[in-house]
């Protein structure tokens, strides 16, 4: 069996340590990614999302991942192409979808059919209310942040 992209040590990188020094002032990520019991919801993903899985065609990334990036993109109200470019940019945003700085990062068009066949399949709702539910049992939900307003160069009459 073929593995997803960007599987990785997190540790393989010179700049780790760096990286790690910047991402302690952001604690919302880190608590989440630290009370959600990843291994069940990959096992869901898994079960649906099943891309990548075959010898067969390039690597494809892991659905944890994906995951991860349509819940930035919901608790912070933006579109695919707006997370992919948060989670670039984003040092906390990158630690807490598993990548290294040297990593790829999903283009928004791979985010888009992710999305796309979870709820095809029936799984969107049902994954993200078993997250949902998991925070619940701790005491915990999710107030959701506001988009980053792109800045933009207007040329003055």
């Amino acid at each position: 069996m073929k593995s997803y992209k960007n599987i990785n040590d997190p540790q393989r990188s010179f700049v780790s340590a760096y990286v790690e020094k910047h991402v302690e002032k952001n604690q919302f990520f880190r608590k989440v990614k630290k009370v959600i019991d990843w291994v069940s919801i990959d096992k869901e993903l898994r079960s649906v999302y099943t891309k990548g899985l075959t010898d067969r065609g390039a690597k494809a990334y892991a659905p944890l991942l994906l995951f991860k990036m349509l819940l930035i993109s919901e608790w912070y109200e933006l579109s695919d192409t707006q997370t992919e470019s948060m989670v670039n940019d984003s040092l906390s945003a990158m630690k807490f979808c598993d990548l290294t700085i040297e990593d790829s990062v999903p283009g928004h068009s791979t985010l888009s059919r992710f999305k796309k066949e979870l709820r095809d399949k029936g799984a969107h709702d049902r994954i993200l209310t078993s997250f949902n539910e998991q925070l619940e049992r701790q005491g915990l939900s999710i107030e959701n942040g506001s988009a980053r307003v792109d800045a933009r160069l207007k040329k003055t009459s």
